[in-house]
């Protein structure tokens, strides 16, 4: 089934609400799941699979552990990126006001591929930036310049893989700086996939002519998880009925 970009994005802050996410939080997760999707990414596909771990976890944002002149370390707490993304790049962005550069790194979190869209949000403000995690013997990268409206991911083919589910975020104003730095510090193996801003694009403007095609079972749990809202909703209408 095809569902519109409103109709989705409804749907999604409905059902992370569902799932005890916090006004704030539930607007950024739907946010960057339909961003992922929109734009070729496999928003929706991502957060399938994540359904089952984030109805039986706990809605946990990232605290901190660590702050030096170098780098700011987060604990995400087992938590999903779509709880704790935002903050981190809020967090990396503010860094970079002050000092010219900034890093976080975010580490046991999940989902995250889809950080995409707070790294859009922040190069539309000045800012230049790169995410890096490991995951599946392959190193994820996306990059983007500042003022882009998309940004560059690509895959990395690696011997191993971390394990501590990291997240490396690096912003600055010059996305070349911060590429020097990165490669500086990080061995890359054979360049295994990569989709630019172009394909990006495209896929965007299909999705918005005609439609976010949406697979009935994954329509059918947001369904469920809405449900849950709706139900407290009315439960509490009965309640004051009488006040």
């Amino acid at each position: 089934m095809r569902v519109s970009r409103n109709e989705l994005t409804a749907s999604l802050k409905k059902a992370f609400e569902g799932l005890g996410f916090s006004v704030g939080d539930y607007q950024d997760a739907a946010a960057m799941v339909v961003w992922s999707e929109m734009h070729g990414l496999g928003g929706l596909s991502q957060l399938q699979r994540a359904l089952p771990f984030l109805d039986n976890s706990p809605c946990l944002n990232a605290k901190l552990i660590s702050n030096t002149e170098q780098q700011v370390v987060l604990d995400g707490q087992n938590s999903s990126v779509l709880l704790c993304g935002t903050q981190a790049v809020r967090l990396a962005c503010a860094m970079a006001g002050e000092k010219g550069n900034g890093r976080v790194q975010l580490d046991n979190c999940h989902n995250r591929q889809l950080i995409s869209q707070c790294l859009v949000g922040a190069a539309q403000l000045g800012s230049a930036l790169v995410a890096y995690w490991q995951q599946d013997n392959l190193g994820h990268k996306l990059s983007i310049e500042a003022g882009a409206q998309q940004p560059e991911y690509r895959q990395y083919s690696l011997a191993n893989s971390g394990c501590a589910q990291s997240l490396l975020i690096f912003v600055s104003t010059d996305l070349a700086e911060i590429e020097h730095q990165f490669i500086a510090e990080t061995t890359l193996g054979v360049e295994a996939h990569s989709v630019g801003p172009e394909a990006m694009l495209e896929s965007y403007n299909q999705a918005l002519e005609l439609g976010i095609e949406i697979v009935a079972e994954l329509w059918h749990e947001l369904d469920n998880l809405v449900a849950r809202v709706l139900v407290e909703s009315t439960e509490s209408s009965r309640a004051g009925a009488g006040d």
